[in-house]
């Protein structure tokens, strides 16, 4: 087994696996002892307030669900009457819950359209079927947002103004957009996008309440009025914003705000291919740029541009085909080929609420050879990129093979600065296509491997097939969450795994896994099972399937053809993780030290007195509610604040950075002895999470931070105060 974890982790792995084979017993995935069914063929169907409605089930079209951060899921479902058969007008409702118990229907079929006037129904224009869109989006605060056709008999309704978009909260959703309406900054012009049939990657809201969207208008609409011939096309825009105060970002044939003159392109293709909204309300997107119109015009060689809309300041570039490449000696960010076909490819989850972005490129000129080191990975924010892998580096963990190559789709990154990607190896020194694909995770310049084609995989006799295309995730939590065809042995077909540097491989889905559906009742799962539904963005860095605590939301089948909505809790191992390093090494924030005081590896920023700065440690269990903060290399006897945040931030904070945000709380004043200091210690009534106000076992995350008096006028003037790194504490 080639992956990476510590002794005792080994050991344990080894042992269970060892007591499966030696009781002759198979193993089994998480899911069938810590999955939780939300909902699964045959169940009764809940109305808005979670009361069954009289003969009602559920059908066997449960469509892929999203997850928000609290452990709920959003999916549309078919409904079911054995009494009175539904009609295709009200046969499918979208769903909100966390399990059986708390699930409740957002919307049915056929119902009153949310916020509109009196009549106007969630139907097809024509009214003969339900429209109910079955690509929904959740932000992680848990606002829905899912698009339907509209109907009220031909009154006000019509071919132009049919498509809806409606969002917020459970209970109080309202239409946010509509085909027909007017799209700011067009001069009148009027949308003409399927919002009942919403893009998940082109359309979506984060928790603030902003959207983002990519859309089509109407041809002939607005001053200049839309056309789509080439070389003057402008029927396509990007806006950002709340509703009712969208911005226009971009539109083709226009100047692209922030640039130099370039105008946006002005023909068929599309405006943008790739778009993401983080909790900052910053928005990335990539843009095309015309060759003929603007002053200067672009050039095929550089007219792809990757860019940030930051609120009130517009448009920013964080990098442009034809830019200096970092970490390399005179590459450019250039196709291979000089037909300048270039682009930077993303995953979905690419765009962090730190304002880093990872991505994929093509390298050309310089220190470049075709074939050998062409292709490379880069991390980063505006102004601050640089480079993660290249074609060609040593892959950690096998013997000294390079890297031929990475998998565009699945290259990310979370805020704790680790990245995770896919790649293939070069067929020599040893190599097989048996073997030639992998999965490496870690710190740039200091990976390991997750798994690599060809291994054993634990607690199986199977082996691990092709890691080149199948999903993977990365949370917060440093938890790599990955889909493995394995071959042969006991345990063959699709499978989905999760790891850690603590307790390595787990396998969360086995293909034939034993699912307890009802008391007494067990399905076996269906080998295409185990995906889970989408890679799209939640806003907060993460996919919307893969939340920051290790909650797994995906669509199951059965090997009778029957369907569930589940999700599987796999709390992170190491429930203490530090972050927010002020060592000048930590790429899980772009705001450094503010004066270059770096500290050493794994502190804070350094103080007057401590070069190496101070640090902040945890220990004790959530499970018997005995943790305990400790703060250390503070000068001797100042004074410190123990703080709490329910939120990251990306701030300079006196002599240091601040992480910890959002609802801060002051747990306690301190006064160190020797430059340290607890909180809670002897004098204490009350414990962290009580003086916190979170809940052990909830799966709550709190991010904690001390800072401390430390004023020394000529050290970093003017600030008197500096601050530890932090810790991350899974409740």
């Amino acid at each position: 087994m080639n992956t990476q974890h510590t002794h005792g982790a080994r050991l344990a792995v080894f042992a269970t696996s060892l007591a499966a084979l030696a009781s002759g017993a198979i193993a089994q995935g998480l899911i069938t002892t810590t999955g939780t069914i939300v909902a699964t063929t045959t169940d009764p169907v809940p109305d808005s307030t979670g009361t069954p409605i009289a003969n009602v089930t559920f059908g066997n079209t449960l469509d892929d669900c999203v997850l928000d951060a609290t452990g709920n899921v959003f999916f549309r479902g078919q409904l079911v009457d054995s009494v009175t058969p539904v009609t295709g007008v009200n046969d499918r409702g979208m769903f909100y819950g966390s399990s059986r118990a708390t699930l409740r229907m957002a919307a049915r079929g056929g119902d009153q359209a949310p916020s509109m006037a009196p009549g106007i129904l969630l139907r097809t224009t024509a009214g003969t079927s339900s429209s109910l869109s079955g690509t929904p989006r959740v932000s992680p605060d848990g606002r829905l947002w899912w698009g339907s056709q509209i109907y009220d008999g031909g009154v006000t309704v019509t071919t132009t103004n049919n498509s809806a978009l409606f969002a917020g909260p459970f209970g109080s959703q309202s239409l946010v957009l509509r085909s027909g309406d007017v799209a700011p900054g067009t001069g009148g012009a009027n949308f003409s996008e399927a919002f009942a049939a919403p893009a998940q990657a082109f359309l979506g809201m984060n928790q603030n309440g902003v959207m983002f969207l990519r859309a089509v208008l109407a041809t002939g609409s607005g001053t200049p009025a839309v056309n789509t011939t080439t070389g003057t096309n402008n029927s396509q825009g990007l806006w950002v914003g709340p509703p009712g105060g969208l911005v226009l970002v971009a539109r083709k044939s226009d100047p692209v705000q922030g640039l130099g003159g370039e105008v946006a392109i002005d023909n068929s293709n599309s405006l943008s291919f790739h778009m993401e909204l983080n909790g900052a309300d910053r928005l990335l997107f990539d843009i095309t740029l015309s060759t003929t119109q603007g002053v200067p015009a672009a050039t095929a060689a550089n007219d792809r541009v990757l860019m940030v809309n930051v609120p009130v300041l517009g448009n920013q570039v964080l990098v442009r085909e034809s830019d200096v490449a970092p970490g390399t000696s005179g590459g450019t960010f250039n196709s291979i080929s000089v037909t300048d076909n270039w682009g930077p490819s993303l995953a979905q989850n690419a765009w962090l609420r730190t304002s880093e972005v990872i991505f994929h490129t093509e390298l050309r000129g310089g220190d470049t050879v075709a074939g050998v080191n062409d292709k490379a990975i880069y991390r980063g924010g505006v102004g601050s990129l640089s480079m993660v892998s290249r074609r060609g580096d040593v892959a950690f963990g096998t013997g000294g093979a390079t890297y031929n190559g990475f998998n565009t789709s699945n290259i990310l990154h979370n805020v704790t600065g680790h990245v995770v990607f896919q790649a293939f190896l070069n067929l020599t020194g040893g190599v097989t296509s048996a073997d030639d694909s992998g999965i490496w995770y870690g710190l740039p310049g200091s990976l390991q491997l997750v798994a690599r084609e060809g291994q054993s995989m634990p607690g199986t006799t199977s082996t691990c097939g092709a890691l080149n295309g199948a999903n993977v995730f990365l949370n917060d939590a440093n938890q790599v969450l990955f889909v493995s065809t394995l071959a042969g042995g006991d345990r063959s077909g699709t499978s989905l795994w999760i790891w850690d540097e603590v307790a390595g491989l787990r396998a969360v889905v086995f293909n034939n896994d034993q699912v307890e559906v009802s008391p007494g009742v067990f399905k076996p799962i269906n080998s295409s099972t185990g995906v889970p539904g989408n890679t799209i963005s939640n806003t907060d860095g993460a996919a919307m399937t893969f939340g920051h605590d290790g909650t797994v939301a995906m669509r199951v089948s059965f090997t009778d053809n029957t369907r569930a909505i589940m999700t599987v809790h796999v709390p992170p191992s190491s429930l203490f993780q530090p972050f927010c390093f002020g060592d000048g090494l930590d790429m899980g924030h772009t705001t450094p030290c503010p004066c270059a005081n770096n500290g050493a590896s794994g502190n804070g920023c350094a103080n007057s007195v401590n070069p190496s700065g101070a640090n902040l440690s945890a220990s004790g269990s959530t499970t018997l509610d005995d943790v305990t903060l400790g703060g250390s290399l503070m000068p001797a006897t100042s004074s410190c604040i123990y703080l709490q945040g329910d939120t990251l931030e990306d701030t300079s904070f006196g002599d240091g950075v601040r992480c910890a945000g959002g609802s801060l709380i002051r747990l306690r004043t301190r006064f160190n002895v020797g430059g340290a200091s607890t909180f809670p210690n002897s004098t204490d009534t009350i414990t962290l999470s009580a003086r916190g106000g979170v809940v052990p076992g909830s799966a709550a995350v709190r991010y904690y931070q001390t800072y401390y008096r430390n004023a020394a006028p000529l050290f970093c003037p003017p600030e008197t105060f500096n601050v530890t790194n932090g810790v991350r504490v899974t409740w």
